[in-house]
């Protein structure tokens, strides 16, 4: 009805009738069912085929058929986004950005509702790519600062990005921190300074 009519003009119609924001049902988390779609849409972007756990996935999905695909799992002591791929006929119509929101909010809420603080998330991304993960507040970060298992798929992967014409860089999003917040800091000195 109307709200799917007031959605598609504010998004465009979206490849093939899919819109990211809409809010009915098509981002989803992966299941077993979805391995094998998973696994091909991974090596058919040449990225890593290794520790793609249904689970960790978030599915952009319209009608039965995946659009787009995304995880963030856990590597060394740290988090990476990765296995982004959404399929070329529907990108530009903000559906990588979608996953990515939808991930960052998971893992986030995960850690949250565990009362831990909310772990950065790294990411290897092709150069020509940064513009995508800056407009959603991700900093690069020199790859040295990548855990080893980052750093060796990043010389792998820059083997088949140089062969591109491309390079890899390592992007980090770090989550807001409450004990930065100035309102709550503000209230812990000042109820310090009061006893």
């Amino acid at each position: 009805g109307a709200a799917v009519d007031r959605r598609a003009g504010r998004h465009g119609a979206g490849a093939l009738g899919l819109r990211a924001q809409d809010e009915d049902g098509e981002l989803r988390v992966g299941c077993d069912a979805d391995a094998d779609t998973i696994k091909e849409m991974v090596l058919e972007e040449k990225m890593n085929p290794l520790f793609l756990a249904p689970e960790n996935f978030v599915i952009a999905e319209q009608d039965g058929e995946i659009f787009g695909i995304g995880q963030i799992r856990p590597i060394d002591k740290a988090w990476e986004l990765a296995s982004l791929v959404v399929v070329k006929e529907a990108r530009g119509n903000g559906i990588g950005t979608a996953i990515v929101q939808e991930l960052l909010e998971r893992h986030q809420k995960k850690f949250e509702a565990e009362g831990k603080g909310v772990p950065s998330v790294l990411a290897l991304t092709l150069k020509e790519t940064k513009p995508f993960y800056t407009r959603m507040g991700w900093m690069e970060q020199p790859m040295s600062m990548a855990p080893m298992k980052m750093q060796a798929e990043a010389s792998v992967g820059g083997v088949v990005a140089a062969l591109t014409g491309n390079s890899l860089i390592c992007v980090k999003y770090k989550f807001p921190s409450v004990e930065l917040d100035s309102d709550h800091s503000g209230t812990i000195i000042k109820n310090i300074n009061e006893k």
